[in-house]
């Protein structure tokens, strides 16, 4: 290859060159790769709508964590069902939704730390105090705002 007059000319040697060679290929494979949503469902616009409806409902009863759970139990027992309305409705679109099924589950797992846990922990006490509400309630948005993200970064659906 340092035969050749052109990359002699510039000054290339034979192992900087393939050094460039594989810092391109390999450039090309992580910015394939980079994008969360490859391999996806198609982008939904109800699915994108449902997310941002249970986030605002998930905050607003969040927010009243500080009164009686039971007095609160019809609000909550309304937003558990459309959260499970949207989980089942993700499943349903197949295994290459299942990242964003995972991500809905984990928020909403009782057992966990997120949204599910909240509810869980607020009907075990009764009643929660301001701060861990307004802890608990900002990584709940968060955890919604990235599965909002992972929606608009799929492919949108051609008319």
């Amino acid at each position: 290859m340092n035969n050749i007059p052109l990359f002699r000319n510039m000054g290339f040697s034979q192992s900087f060159f393939y050094f460039l060679i594989i810092a391109l290929v390999s450039t090309s494979i992580s910015f394939q790769s980079c994008n969360p949503a490859k391999g996806m469902v198609a982008q939904d616009m109800e699915t994108l709508t449902g997310l941002e409806t249970l986030k605002l409902d998930a905050v607003s009863i969040m927010k009243k964590g500080a009164k009686s759970f039971s007095s609160m139990a019809p609000q909550i027992n309304e937003f558990k069902a459309k959260m499970t309305d949207q989980i089942d409705y993700e499943k349903a679109k197949g295994d290459k939704n299942l990242k964003t099924v995972q991500m809905l589950e984990i928020l909403n797992n009782p057992e966990g730390n997120l949204l599910g846990g909240f509810l869980s922990r607020w009907e075990n006490e009764g009643k929660l105090q301001a701060p861990f509400i307004k802890e608990i309630a900002g990584v709940v948005t968060k955890n919604f705002d990235k599965v909002i993200n992972l929606e608009k970064k799929k492919k949108k659906p051609k008319m």
